[in-house]
């Protein structure tokens, strides 16, 4: 015996809903991200993965929101050495920091060149390992290290929600793929260099649940075959 009310034909229409919301909501957000796109950021991946030795210069600005609602924008000049598996010098200079930080495969320091003051910890012999500890370590934001890192496509893929090919762009004087991905808390952007040197070239945050939705835009320029010394990579505080 089925027993029906007057609620019975409203509850049918509210599931209705239910489900008709679900199947929007699941188009919108759940679309994955597209092959082509995957493929051009695993290609980039590949390329960075293959440097034993590297050199890289970039700009940066990060936008960083006031009580009051409005953006202020911070502009850093920043290069990065890294000579695989274990050594890497990196300086940074602008409004907000002029820090350089020096890891030889055994200690990681970081030098604040305003303050002349400095930190140094013992450091795994792997430069992933040796910068996820200095990144906790000296809380650190640095937006753009996941490019340093050689599973960098691994970290880029990470929690995605979508991604897809926009259009081919100029960037530098190199024409590039411009690819758009979202995750769980940003939007990100990124150009990669067409060709058989798949280096990215632009690399754009967008901030999903932060008022105002600031960025962060770095720029950046590729120097493949390096001329270093090793010393760089060695802290000596009585030459600073």
């Amino acid at each position: 015996m089925k027993i029906k009310n007057k609620h019975t034909k409203q509850l049918s229409v509210v599931s209705f809903l239910v489900v008709l919301m679900g199947m929007f909501a699941n188009t919108l957000y759940a679309k994955g991200v597209e092959p082509e796109a995957d493929q051009i950021l695993n290609n980039m991946g590949t390329y960075l993965a293959s440097l034993d030795k590297f050199t890289v210069k970039s700009h940066s600005t990060i936008e960083s929101m006031l009580d009051s609602g409005q953006k202020i924008m911070f502009d850093h000049d920043n290069i990065s050495s890294i000579d695989r598996p274990n050594k890497l010098f990196t300086q940074r200079k602008g409004d907000a920091v002029n820090q350089r930080f020096y890891y030889n495969g055994k200690v990681f320091t970081l030098y604040n060149v305003t303050t002349n003051t400095y930190q140094t910890i013992n450091a795994p012999d792997s430069l992933t390992k040796a910068l996820d500890s200095a990144i906790k370590q000296f809380d650190i934001a640095a937006p753009g290290a996941d490019l340093l890192y050689k599973d960098s496509y691994k970290r880029l893929s990470e929690n995605l929600l979508s991604g897809f090919y926009v259009d081919t762009a100029i960037i530098d004087g190199v024409e590039c793929y411009h690819l758009a991905f979202r995750n769980t808390e940003v939007d990100w952007q990124i150009w990669i260099a067409t060709g058989d040197k798949p280096l990215p070239k632009r690399y754009v945050v967008t901030s999903r649940w932060t008022t105002g939705s600031p960025q962060f835009v770095l720029d950046l320029d590729w120097n493949t075959q390096p001329d270093f010394s090793s010393s760089i990579f060695s802290f000596n505080p009585h030459k600073k």
